[in-house]
């Protein structure tokens, strides 16, 4: 029986993570009351894990965004900080599996995505949103020392504590509020069930390195949306187009798979088989 220490287990990746593991007598999920990224010694001192799956992180973009260049705000100690008393306060045998972002690259017109695993993160912080930046310094902070998986805009069809890519979206149109969506932002998806089937691998083989995790071909925002729109039986004809405005957003993104993916269009058809919901 291994001990696999799952942080973040109760978010948008790593609850789904937790419902698909097939042992779940090996996992250790505690709450944020028992485990702080920020002091992790303090669990990890009566709980020696084999396996920790590092899903916590702070993930509010947007947020993120006004502590920019400070790094007493809780974007930085817990993506950065929080990574190196993780990476301190773990023994070397354990098998640390870090989850990372796509973010850690700038999707520029300079260095365009979708990009593989082997790719360099941006250095310069100023081609990254905040968050980026921090995901990328817990990247170094990692090293050898562990496994790092990257994930693009992850999509599952039911969560009910938060939104995420598509369903966000959808909830919106529902609710006639649904902005303008890009046609010229280069992106692509990660399908959550298929991340923690690729995952189960990673640890049964005790694999390391760099993975991404991504549907293996890209799309836009607006041809994506619409498409789920569509197999859902909704009118979008009053769906408004824009474009993109690189200085706030990365226009070419996406990430190249490490391993066998469904493509986007597949993903949806499966979102909706799975009955996908906003609520």
């Amino acid at each position: 029986m291994r001990k696999i220490l799952v942080t973040g287990a109760s978010g948008l990746v790593g609850s789904r993570f937790v419902e698909l593991y097939p042992h779940p007598r090996d996992l250790l999920t505690p709450g944020l009351d028992e485990f702080d990224l920020l002091h992790p010694d303090v669990y990890l001192a009566k709980n020696i894990p084999d396996v920790v799956l590092n899903f916590a992180a702070y993930t509010n973009v947007s947020e993120a965004e006004k502590q920019r260049g400070d790094k007493n705000g809780p974007c930085w100690q817990i993506n950065v900080e929080g990574t190196k008393n993780l990476v301190s306060a773990l023994p070397a045998s354990t098998h640390l599996i870090h989850i990372s972002t796509d973010m850690v690259f700038s999707g520029s017109a300079s260095d365009p995505g979708p990009y593989s695993s082997d790719h360099q993160p941006s250095t310069n912080n100023q081609q990254l949103t905040w968050y980026g930046y921090t995901k990328a310094e817990a990247e170094k902070i990692i090293g050898d020392r562990g496994t790092i998986v990257r994930l693009i805009y992850p999509v599952r069809a039911k969560y009910a504590a938060k939104l995420d890519y598509l369903r966000k979206p959808l909830d919106l149109f529902n609710q006639g509020k649904l902005y303008p969506l890009f046609t010229d932002q280069q992106i692509s998806i990660t399908f959550i069930d298929e991340a923690c089937l690729a995952l189960q691998k990673i640890i049964d083989q005790r694999l390391s390195g760099v993975f991404h995790m991504s549907c293996p071909d890209t799309t836009t925002p607006y041809e994506i949306i619409t498409y789920l729109l569509q197999k859902l039986g909704k009118d979008i004809s009053g769906v408004q187009k824009s474009s993109v405005d690189p200085k706030r957003y990365t226009q070419y993104g996406g990430l190249k798979p490490s391993f066998d993916f469904l493509p986007w269009r597949q993903i949806v058809d499966k979102l909706i088989e799975q009955g996908i919901e906003t609520v």
